[in-house]
């Protein structure tokens, strides 16, 4: 996956996931002291999950494609802010500052015939 289309996703999936997350909040405050869970809540956990889920498989493309381009630095800079809990702040700073991977070429010898 390119720097631009896992950066990309990982942003837009976390703004998806604090939208929902404080939707939910809101929802599960105004439920008026009733003891099940309303029905809108479920579906934002729901909707949680599935973009927890997007980071997660996003954050995994972004760190193969810096393992590949051999780029160790972004490579560790990006786990540990990912596992220390600031995983949108290593993405951010990958995606304006990381390496370029439009010029990163692999070569092949040629097939023998």
């Amino acid at each position: 996956m390119s720097k631009r289309t896992t950066t990309r996703a990982y942003i837009s999936a976390w703004v998806v996931y604090v939208i929902s997350a404080i939707a939910l909040i809101m929802a599960l405050r105004n439920n008026d002291g009733t003891a099940s869970v309303p029905p809108v809540a479920i579906d934002l956990y729901l909707v949680i999950l599935a973009s927890v889920v997007v980071m997660l498989v996003f954050w995994i493309g972004a760190l193969i494609r810096l393992g590949q381009m051999h780029a160790w630095a972004w490579f560790t800079a990006v786990l540990v802010l990912h596992l220390i809990g600031l995983g949108i702040a290593g993405m951010v700073a990958y995606a304006i500052g990381g390496p370029d991977d439009s010029m990163f070429v692999v070569t092949r010898r040629p097939m023998a015939t």
